[in-house]
């Protein structure tokens, strides 16, 4: 029996005891799909309209504002624990069917793009937490056909709630919540609110907010070194203003505003060492900070300072216009910008390693998008557009240190650092080490597209679509412009490049309905992500640009609905092949990080969903994927620490972020009583198999299986409810991210370090909500 076999039976004996949750999605629909949401069905936006998810031949995880609310999923990172298919990393960067982009650098995109009220974020410094939110898809597999950029691996789709016009409303809702088994016992408060208002027959205001604070989730010591800010927490706002004007039947404008501010460094830079190597160079530093390695080590130190602002700004407005036989077009014009000031100590210890790891940038995207809709329930459907993007990034960034010498030893020769009243020292450096870097990139990409469906009887319908798209990447670099002993990576002047590609993407299929209850689809697609760049230049004759990357992606599925639709059932099957997977690691040659293209990745698996509601009040949502997601070729992998080699071919490795086994389930029940309180209960249960965090196969860097638990008590009225919660009860320590630890992997030792997050402990919490 082979070792899929295997796994896809072990999978399917699982599938009742782990798989998540998909809800209802409040989206607008007409005619059939108003009943459906009676029973309970879901409605996706997909295929960028509203549609049931039974009928829509995607992969698509689906969760409601209201289930993202119950379990306390306020934010992407967390939504990992209601999709198995997404993996969460580190830096804000996600996988999907084993496929993401684990960089550090701004410079690249990711494989999973995230787009929120039909625009595409092309940088997830973009990305707000969750709030005042119609629904969350993941779209599994490639989705840049009709999303618009580089979705070569999956997509988040998230919907904000729309205004309604002629009506007043609002909505409150608190989360307080504590960690008693971290550090200082941490404690948290999220609040949400919205309020809808309409302004005559034909115009709505909708304005939302949140506020949070969470307290570290690590432990500090040592001293900090005089003017250096140490923010190991987490404070972060936001506000939207949506305006729609719809004057009549055909005309519609809906105008959105937004702003955000995050604040400190909480699961993002606050990394703990999980395992020292022998001899470690940071060893003796560790000894003074009063660290000692270990999986369950949540003690940080840092004498230069952690800390992480992040100011966003959004502006778009989408126009639409309904003809007399039925074409609708519109029109979405958006910019969206941020600016982001950081720094961490990138040693971790109360002695200067390397105690500067500094970043300043600004990232600024316009797009607009026209597109024409053919009327979905004719013959032939879909839609086509002109979609035009721009970004440009600006970003300057130092990393340095004085490699933990003696203060009295830095300024001698051969050292030379402040040595200005030294003979011997022809000039003077400022650190033992280091590199920097000021980057200035644009992006300008065109695309015409479309998609059409044609019904050749009234059971079958085929799918074809084509998205032909040109980009034009820029970059001018300037790199170690400061004065070091050893300085990483290249030192030149400056130094610009230039890169154009044009790709075609096309998806073809077959789609066969056999009745309101059952459907069959299979697509064949090729998936584009656009190319990039190195924003560090490690060496003179190394070119800085990094190759398109493709996919060519087969998926077939079936999706049932049973018993009077309370029971669904949906089953998908895939196969993706990858060419020049665009991937990151650290350069030991060079002692700095480097993306560069793999030959391929290969990647294939079955997702499985199931919901039942059998009786009233019970809700039973189970979600699965079994994954099988490795490299095909890969001949300039990076070795680790101790290997005895400085590349390998990594062809067979599991690609990092690509578990064998995902699954949740989640159910809850709503006691049917005749009075006005209504108790409500639900039990959630995450298994993930055990999951590599790196390319290098150092056994250090994957973690076992994880299996969290979760649940809520309480009760709801008329309009508001109250619960009190427990997420991770068991307090599993599931880290965020494992990562070798990049100065003992100059001297050839494999240390590991770790970052956990809010989902890595214990939290009890209530929650209070209303609405009026």
């Amino acid at each position: 029996m082979s070792k899929w076999t295997k796994l896809a039976g072990a999978g399917l004996l699982s599938i009742a005891l782990a798989m998540p949750v998909a809800e209802i999605a409040h989206a607008k629909a007409g005619g059939d799909d108003q009943a459906a949401l009676a029973v309970g069905e879901i409605i996706v936006t997909a295929q960028r309209r509203p549609e049931r998810l039974q009928t829509v031949p995607v992969s698509v995880t689906a969760v409601s504002s209201d289930a993202l609310k119950a379990r306390g999923l306020n934010d992407l990172s967390q939504m990992t624990l209601a999709a198995p298919s997404l993996q969460a990393g580190a830096d804000n960067n996600f996988s999907v069917r084993g496929v993401g982009t684990s960089a550090f650098s701004n410079s690249i995109e990711s494989s999973v793009a995230f787009a929120q009220d039909e625009v595409n974020l092309a940088n997830p410094g973009l990305v707000y937490s969750f709030y005042d939110l119609s629904q969350v898809e993941v779209l599994n597999g490639p989705q840049g056909l009709l999303f618009g950029r580089n979705a070569s691996a999956g997509l988040v789709n998230v919907s904000s709630a729309r205004p309604e016009l002629g009506k007043t409303s609002g909505q409150f809702d608190l989360e307080l919540d504590t960690r008693p088994t971290a550090a200082s016992r941490s404690n948290g408060v999220v609040a949400r609110g919205a309020v809808n208002l309409p302004l005559g027959s034909s115009v709505a205001l909708r304005v939302a907010g949140f506020n949070e604070y969470q307290r570290p989730i690590t432990a500090f010591t040592g001293p900090v070194d005089a003017g250096a800010r140490s923010e190991l927490d987490l404070r972060r706002f936001g506000v939207r203003a949506s305006l729609l004007y719809k004057p009549d039947d055909a005309f519609s404008l809906l105008a959105i505003g937004e702003i955000g501010q995050d604040r400190g460094v909480l699961g993002m830079f606050d990394i703990a060492y999980r395992e020292l190597g022998s001899g470690s160079v940071n060893a003796a530093a560790l000894t003074a900070s009063g660290i000692t390695a270990g999986p369950d080590n949540i003690t940080v130190a840092g004498n230069g300072g952690y800390y992480r602002d992040l100011d966003r700004r959004d502006v778009q407005a989408k126009a639409s216009y309904v003809l007399d036989n039925g074409l609708e077009i519109s029109d979405i014009a958006a910019w969206k910008s941020f600016n982001r000031n950081q720094q961490l100590d990138t040693d971790g210890t109360v002695l200067n390693g390397a105690d500067i790891n500094a970043n300043v940038s600004r990232f600024d995207q316009v797009s607009n998008e026209l597109r024409l809709a053919l009327p979905s329930d004719r013959r032939l459907s879909g839609q086509a557009g002109l979609y035009a993007f721009h970004s440009r990034l600006r970003e300057a960034s130092q990393i340095a240190g004085n490699n933990y010498f003696p203060a009295f030893l830095l300024p001698q020769f051969p050292f030379c650092v402040g040595a200005t009243a030294v003979p011997a020292c022809p000039g003077s450096n400022d650190y033992f080490l280091g590199t920097d870097h000021r980057v200035l990139q644009t992006n300008d990409s065109l695309a015409a597209f479309g998609q059409l469906t044609y019904k050749v009887t009234d059971h079958l319908q085929l799918i074809g679509g084509g998205r032909v798209t040109r980009d034009i990447v820029k970059i001018d670099l300037v790199q170690n412009e400061g004065a070091y002993f050893v300085a990483f990576g290249s030192v030149q002047p400056g130094r610009s490049e230039r890169t154009t590609n044009t790709n075609f993407s096309y998806k073809l299929g077959a789609q066969y309905t056999f009745g309101r209850d059952a459907m069959a689809y299979v697509t064949y697609g090729r998936g584009y992500k656009g190319p990039g760049f190195n924003n560090t230049e490690a060496s003179v004759i190394a070119p800085l640009a990094i190759k398109p990357e493709t996919n060519q992606n087969l998926e077939a599925g079936i999706k049932t609905s049973w018993l009077g639709r309370k029971l669904t059932v949906n089953l998908s099957a895939f196969r993706s092949i990858f060419d020049n997977y665009q991937v990151q690691s650290f350069d030991l040659t060079t002692s700095s990080f480097v993306t560069q293209n793999a030959a391929t990745v290969k990647t294939r698996g079955i997702e499985m969903t199931l919901t039942a509601r059998p009786v009233p009040g019970l809700a039973i949502n189970a979600n699965a994927t079994l994954l099988d997601s490795h490299f095909g070729d890969f001949a300039g992998a990076q070795c680790y620490p101790g290997q005895g080699c400085t590349t390998y071919n990594a062809a067979g490795r599991k690609t990092p972020l690509a578990p064998a086994f995902t699954g949740t389930l989640d159910v809850s029940y709503e006691f049917q009583t005749s009075g006005a309180l209504r108790p409500v209960v639900s039990a959630n249960y995450y298994h993930r198999a055990s999951m590599n965090y790196t390319i290098q196969p150092y056994s250090g860097t994957t973690y076992g299986e994880a299996d969290i638990l979760g649940g809520s008590v309480g009760v709801r009225g008329d309009n508001w409810r109250a619960s009190v919660f427990c997420k991770n009860c068991t307090d599993q320590r599931v880290p965020v991210a494992l990562g070798l630890e990049s100065a003992d992997g100059n001297a050839g030792i494999a240390t590991v370090q770790q970052r956990f997050g809010l989902n890595s402990f214990r939290t009890i919490g209530l929650q209070l909500g209303y609405m009026f």
